[in-house]
């Protein structure tokens, strides 16, 4: 497995290998699992703004948020530059979305004293009860986590 220098988290293809074998696993048990899609809100203006030191900053307090919220059985991964991913097993997407009103309040109190200020992101969520595979859950999340920040971007501009 390879891990993430800075976050010390399984990168993409790690996320990728952990998906084929939770759906191989969830198609013997039917069980359901939550998939979550994250993008932390201003990551390139921090990196301009306040260097590059306070841009790797934020990705640790993101990683760290996440192993202080999410329980020993989910999975997470950074996934992108500063996207990050998760399954939360036995868990539909009512229950994520408490999970990620409890993250992004984790989120926002471990970065507070940063460079810029606390962080926020934008979270995507589904679940197998909404999509046939993993894959498409992870889709569709990713969509939906597109579509909140295309919706913040259209409030800031005037």
């Amino acid at each position: 497995m390879w891990m993430d220098p800075l976050t010390e988290l399984p990168g993409p293809d790690d996320f990728e290998l952990t998906l084929a074998r939770e759906e191989l696993r969830r198609s013997r048990t039917d069980e359901r699992i939550a998939v979550v899609v994250l993008d932390l809100d201003g990551f390139k203006a921090v990196n301009e703004r306040a260097g590059a030191a306070a841009g790797t900053d934020l990705l640790v307090d993101c990683a760290a948020a996440l192993r202080q919220s999410l329980r020993a059985v989910d999975q997470f991964a950074r996934t992108g530059p500063d996207e990050f991913s998760a399954l939360l097993v036995a868990t539909d997407a009512r229950r994520a979305g408490a999970w990620a009103d409890r993250f992004e309040t984790v989120l926002e109190e471990r970065s507070r004293a940063r460079p810029g200020g606390p962080a926020s992101c934008a979270i995507g969520i589904s679940d197998t009860a909404e999509c046939p595979t993993l894959i498409d859950a992870l889709a569709r999340a990713r969509r939906r986590m597109e579509l909140v920040q295309r919706v913040r971007r259209l409030r800031r501009e005037p």
